[in-house]
């Protein structure tokens, strides 16, 4: 053997072990710097794929009862769409450490085909490289998620190269832990935030859009306290005075179905609910609007008496909403119309207009809070669409809207389907 040979290989190793442990302590000081998820998540599948030469990573979060793959590098583009779909029964190596909380190596590509191809053809491709390591990454004992790399030499095998990737793996679970907690936190203080943008937004409400009724209601019942007014002008004072108090009433209760909603506390009194007798109802009460306005309403009931399972006054309140939108935007001489359509465990409800349209930029704003397309209409303060939408995801049902500016609008709901029907339609 030549001995100088050998040294000089020797120092050659320690040289690299040497670099190598000083690559790894800037990646661990890098992780303790990453505030965020993303931020681990970024060092670990660049600066420290590269200090274990690892030619493929994947980063996964424990997220519950789910798992979420925060990110992936060297797969292709159609394979990290498939990763995103595995669960904590998916039968891969990184679900296999996470389930044992044990580290698994996989030595060659022969042996990973032999315990991952049969039983998932989808990942039958991974099976080229030459080393494999899953690792569950835990912190304090609780199971933050995992990690996968892959290896296209053998050598990764060696001692020297498992040690550096448990320690890679390690700094990685220490800094999603911390990570996680700074993320949750900052989570909580945009929610606040929201909040009280939120009871601002109300507040201004309230100051701005109460105080005209309210006034007027001050003005008329001084007005009405006058002994000579006439008859006919004592009852145009009162017209006035109750149109005021049922503006506020209409706001005030806009105002608590949202706080509600925000709270989480918005409940529903659930039962088989005929489409007809709403469409019914909503003709008697929109049809003298509409005439006043020169507006031609339709209804279109489905035919067999289709139901809905559903809340009475919530379906009632919400097609109002829409109803009421559409006559107000519709200019005279225009049409509206209102329809249902069973659609297998679901009914599609419809209110098409012939108004001007609005804008497609605007189209994902118009359910969000106090947001109103035209600036510079006063009829409503933004709460309308907003509280449709509310009563719709919590029936469970889906809200959206198509409109082409100049050819009119047609906002779209669903409910599930009612009655007997709810048993029999099947799931599409």
């Amino acid at each position: 053997m030549d001995l100088s040979a050998e040294v000089a290989r020797l120092n050659e190793e320690v040289r690299r072990v040497a670099s190598r442990a000083t690559k790894l302590g800037d990646v661990v000081t890098d992780l303790s710097g990453a505030r965020s998820v993303e931020d681990v998540t970024r060092v670990v599948l660049s600066k420290g794929m590269a200090i274990v030469e690892a030619a493929r990573g994947l980063l996964v979060l424990v997220d519950g009862d789910r798992l979420r793959v925060l990110g992936a590098r060297g797969f292709s583009p159609e394979f990290e769409s498939r990763l995103s779909s595995i669960t904590r029964d998916s039968e891969i190596p990184i679900v296999h450490a996470l389930r044992r909380g044990e580290t698994i190596w996989i030595e060659s590509a022969e042996e990973f085909r032999d315990k991952y191809e049969a039983a998932n053809q989808g990942f039958a491709e991974l099976a080229d490289m030459q080393t494999y390591l899953s690792s569950p990454l835990i912190h304090g004992g609780e199971t933050i998620g995992a990690m996968a790399l892959h290896f296209r030499e053998s050598a990764a095998l060696g001692a020297t190269d498992r040690t550096f990737t448990l320690l890679l793996a390690q700094a990685t679970a220490t800094a999603l832990h911390r990570a996680r907690s700074y993320d949750a936190e900052q989570e909580k203080r945009r929610h606040a935030e929201l909040v009280a943008q939120a009871r601002e937004d109300v507040l201004g409400v309230v100051a701005h859009d109460l105080r005209n009724p309210l006034s007027l209601i001050v003005t008329t019942t001084e007005l009405l306290l006058e002994e000579d007014l006439e008859p006919a002008k004592r009852k145009q004072i009162l017209e006035i005075a109750m149109r005021a108090g049922k503006q506020m009433n209409r706001l005030i209760g806009d105002l608590l179905d949202t706080v509600q909603l925000d709270s989480g506390k918005f409940t529903l009194d659930l039962a088989d609910v005929e489409v007809s007798t709403v469409f019914r109802q909503a003709e008697e009460t929109f049809l003298p609007l509409a005439h006043k306005r020169q507006i031609r309403l339709t209804s279109v009931a489905p035919a067999g008496g289709a139901c809905v399972w559903a809340d009475s006054f919530r379906l009632t309140q919400l097609l109002s909403n829409l109803l009421g939108n559409a006559i107000k935007f519709t200019p005279e001489g225009g049409e509206v119309t209102f329809r249902a359509t069973p659609n297998g465990r679901e009914v599609e409800f419809d209110v098409v207009d012939n108004g001007p349209g609005i804008p497609p930029d605007q189209i994902d704003r118009l359910f969000n809070q106090f947001w109103q397309a035209r600036k510079a209409d006063k009829r409503g303060v933004g709460l309308g669409l907003t509280i449709a939408k509310g009563i719709v995801d919590a029936h469970g049902g889906r809200i959206w809207c198509q409109s082409t500016p100049g050819h009119g609008s047609t906002f779209s709901f669903t409910l599930p389907v009612g009655g007997s029907a709810r048993a029999q339609a099947p799931i599409t």
